[in-house]
């Protein structure tokens, strides 16, 4: 309705009104400072326009500004404007401070098309608006920069150099995918890296990547990595008790500490012994005390199968919860197999509460998202490729490519 106004005023042989434009810069993202383009020739007699939009009265500063090549035509290009600001040191500055091209990218350019006669300050106060349609553009760039004049380069926000439809945003060192999506129940892992979404799995004790590198299909391996870039070992696992001396790189260690455990019934035991494990990063003669922040060492954890009527634990600090595998038969009819085997982290102490029990029990192998958690699966490059351990050398293969569903911009991990 308003824009029929405005258009029903401007066709009249004498609209009886001035054509104003109002711009709203972004300056940072979901603030603006807002500018026309009327200066009054007495340098001593600057003009505020104050205009309504929804009940909101916004006034806009005076500022030497201009907006070309916005004009809309049947070709398939979108326009691509560009907007000039002259270089003062006053109004624009002390709005929007520094200019920082590269900070600006992205931010919004509005421009607004109305008659005089609609500004509040002329006694107007309509709401909504009496205006033409409002453009709407994005910063490019910073196109020119002189003593006279800023210049920006506009694009249309769905216009913007190098972007195609559809997309996905892309975060450096951080993989987008959903954990496990493309491969909860498929039957060939080949498949799945064809299809969309982090093709690792558990299920199939089979890890491609690696073994084809291999060149030998033979050996199994299954591989449970915690978010915290941790590898997980049975419980049966063999360690050595570490309290001084020299380490074998790879090799498995174990100290022991206290903690706060918290009990089934409810109660708290301070104090309790818990285990500490560890795998050696280097060979060295003199490796300082295992610890998370030791370069020597790095932390691991061990797991168990899941026995009803055991009592499972956790502590005020979390890393010594206890993990468990659990055995699901409840897998759909043609998944690549009726007895998954899962990994579970406790999250609330139990005796009789089966994995899977949400308020009890998560996910113990959900990956960090990170590179590093990627490669410690895909890359996982056994100790000794020929038996089949569940923990790879600390240092995983960087030869491997990535998966489909990796990392953009990425081939190889490093």
């Amino acid at each position: 309705m308003s824009e029929k106004l405005v258009l029903k005023d401007v066709l009249k042989q004498e609209p009886g009104s001035a054509v104003v434009y109002l711009y709203e810069i972004e300056f940072t993202k979901g603030n603006f400072a807002y500018f026309h383009d009327g200066v009054d020739a007495s340098l001593g007699n600057v003009t505020m326009l104050d205009y309504t939009d929804n009940s909101t009265t916004r006034t806009y500063t005076p500022l030497p500004i201009q907006m070309e090549g916005n004009n809309k035509t049947a070709a398939t290009k979108m326009p691509q404007p560009t907007i000039s600001f002259a270089n003062v040191t006053s109004v624009f500055k002390t709005a929007v401070g520094s200019v920082d091209s590269e900070e600006m990218a992205g931010l919004k350019v509005i421009r607004r098309t109305t008659l005089r006669k609609y500004l509040k300050s002329e006694g107007d106060s309509n709401n909504p608006p009496i205006e033409y349609p409002r453009e709407v553009y994005l910063i490019d760039s910073l196109k020119q920069r002189s003593k006279e004049a800023l210049v920006f380069q506009l694009q249309a926000p769905f216009d913007l150099q190098g972007v195609m439809v559809p997309r996905r945003q892309v975060v450096p060192n951080l993989c987008p995918w959903i954990y496990q999506g493309a491969s909860e129940h498929t039957e060939n892992p080949e498949h799945a890296r064809a299809k969309s979404g982090c093709s690792w799995h558990i299920e199939s004790k089979y890890n491609p990547f690696y073994t084809n590198t291999l060149g030998n299909l033979n050996n199994e391996y299954t591989v449970y990595v915690n978010k915290d870039n941790e590898y997980l070992v049975p419980s049966s696992t063999s360690f050595t008790t570490y309290s001084s001396g020299a380490i074998t790189i790879n090799n498995f260690y174990k100290t022991t500490s206290t903690a706060t455990r918290l009990n089934v019934d409810g109660t708290v035991t301070n104090s309790v012994s818990v285990n500490n494990y560890w795998q050696a990063t280097a060979n060295s003669s003199s490796p300082g005390t295992p610890s998370d922040t030791n370069v020597n060492f790095n932390r691991i954890r061990v797991y168990s199968a899941y026995s009803h009527g055991t009592s499972y634990f956790t502590f005020t600090n979390d890393k010594y919860n206890d993990y468990v595998t659990f055995t699901d038969n409840t897998s759909p009819s043609g998944a690549f197999t009726h007895n998954k085997t899962l990994l579970w982290k406790a999250r609330k102490p139990s005796d009789n509460v089966p994995p899977a029990h949400g308020l009890f029990w998560e996910r113990g192998d959900m990956c960090s998202k990170t590179l590093e958690g990627c490669g410690r699966r895909f890359g996982f490059d056994p100790i000794s490729p020929t038996s089949n351990t569940s923990v790879g050398k600390d240092k995983f293969s960087t030869q491997v490519v990535i998966p489909f569903g990796g990392f953009p911009g990425a081939k190889n991990f490093s």
